[in-house]
């Protein structure tokens, strides 16, 4: 028999405890249930290019809520939105959904990486991955290219929620 959340919390009479404690596990068991179990390899698309895209060698593979998602080789991530200040750094983060949709999000800017907050990753979606951005310039998404030393990809595997913490 498969366990759920919701199970679990059926042991509890009180109708108000369970509904307190499917608030926070429920969140818990969504980060859990949503996870990439192969890297996308994050590169950039071509040289010059505003767009990241996943490795032209390996497909990246997934779960999303209890479905399998794969996101084919050379597949573009969406474009990014938003603007970062000359010097400061930014995070712009990769989902998937369950049937399998590409989104973005971007963070807040921070004037060293450190100071960057992450965005928060969406119910029902998995990180697929993130990139952190720094400009000399005014960085433009979607329009500013992407090969400079300063862009990092960074492909995520397993559970990852960077905002658990407080």
């Amino acid at each position: 028999m498969i366990d759920t959340v919701t199970r679990w919390l059926e042991a509890f009479g009180d109708k108000r405890h369970q509904t307190a404690l499917n608030k926070t596990l429920g969140a818990i068991a969504d980060r859990l249930s949503c996870q990439m179990t192969g890297t996308a390899g994050l590169v950039i698309k071509a040289g010059g290019s505003a767009l990241a895209m996943s490795s032209a060698t390996v497909a990246a593979h997934g779960i999303v809520q209890g479905v399998p998602v794969t996101i084919a080789t050379s597949t573009d991530m969406p474009a990014l939105v938003g603007t970062i200040t000359a010097g400061s750094y930014n995070i712009f983060a990769f989902f998937i959904d369950r049937a399998s949709t590409l989104t973005v999000a971007m963070g807040t800017e921070g004037t060293t990486l450190a100071l960057v907050t992450f965005p928060p990753i969406p119910e029902g979606k998995a990180l697929v991955g993130y990139i952190t951005v720094t400009y000399a310039s005014t960085f433009t998404g979607g329009t500013t290219p992407l090969d400079t030393a300063t862009t990092k990809y960074i492909s995520v595997v397993g559970a990852f929620d960077p905002s658990i913490l407080p």
